[in-house]
């Protein structure tokens, strides 16, 4: 709008030199004065119209140019509008992706941590089974046990009763063998005695003395025959009491032998029982 002054200012001055031009060639001649004003007039309105019409030509121009730059704000607004809008939902969509990222971190460390927890609970339900195990296996190790010492022990105490009553019936043998023995030796000194006096009371009666080689050797046969005699008795008396005690020996052997076997039988089923 502002181009339409200095055309206006610039096709004035072009009327008005044309208008003086004519007015001074008009004191030349009337009808060429009317001419000339004719031509003034015509020239001035043709300026005037070129003029008007420079003018809305430049107002026509300067409304396309602030239509132009109207338009031209409106589609800058409008883009700003759409990257304002695009910037905005990129933010939402990147917030939301956060958040959605944040909810996915929460529930993988909440299943990780419910993982955990189970396999810590699985892991302590197997220590507590394990060691539930192992207790029962050893409280069953300990009642075996218990069960072999017992009848081992059994065993024992029987032997043990068994031996005490063989002891007993042995020293009861053995006080009769020396019962036996003394009362023979008694009975022998007595026949000795007394056959020594019968030999000394015949020898006499023959006017023989006990001194005399004859006398001396009967005696002395009386003697040998009664040693001999206690010799066969003691060695007699000893072949039955080497035989009691043979029979206690055999006894102990034979009691230790049987549990020795047992001891072996039960650590053989020991073992093959709990390994």
């Amino acid at each position: 709008m502002g181009g339409i002054t200095p055309l206006v200012s610039t096709a004035l001055p072009l009327a008005n030199s044309v208008i003086g031009t004519a007015r001074n060639a008009g004191g030349q001649s009337g009808a060429s004065s009317q001419a000339a004003g004719q031509a003034a007039s015509q020239a001035a309105a043709q300026a005037q119209q070129a003029a008007a019409q420079q003018a809305a030509a430049q107002q026509a121009a300067a409304e396309l140019e602030y239509k132009r730059q109207q338009d031209a704000a409106a589609a800058q607004a409008a883009q700003a509008a759409l990257e304002q809008k695009y910037r905005e939902e990129t933010a939402a969509r990147q917030q939301q992706a956060q958040l959605a990222a944040e909810a996915e971190a929460r529930q993988w460390a909440h299943d990780a941590e419910l993982r955990r927890q189970e396999e810590e609970a699985r892991r302590r339900s197997e220590e507590a089974a394990t060691a539930a195990a192992a207790a029962a296996r050893a409280k069953e190790m300990d009642n075996f046990r218990a069960g072999q010492d017992q009848t081992l022990s059994q065993l024992r105490a029987s032997q043990d009763q068994a031996y005490g009553r063989q002891a007993a019936d042995a020293q009861s043998q053995l006080a009769e063998l020396t019962a036996a023995a003394d009362a023979a030796e008694q009975r022998r000194l007595t026949a000795l005695r007394q056959a020594v006096g019968r030999t000394r009371a015949g020898l006499g009666a023959r006017g023989l003395s006990a001194q005399d080689g004859s006398g001396e050797a009967i005696l002395l046969g009386l003697t040998n025959a009664s040693e001999t005699e206690r010799k066969d008795a003691h060695a007699t008396e000893q072949l039955k009491r080497g035989a009691i005690q043979q029979g206690l020996d055999e006894t102990r052997r034979r009691n230790l032998l049987e549990l020795s076997q047992l001891a072996d039988r039960q650590r053989l089923e020991y073992l093959s029982k709990f390994f």
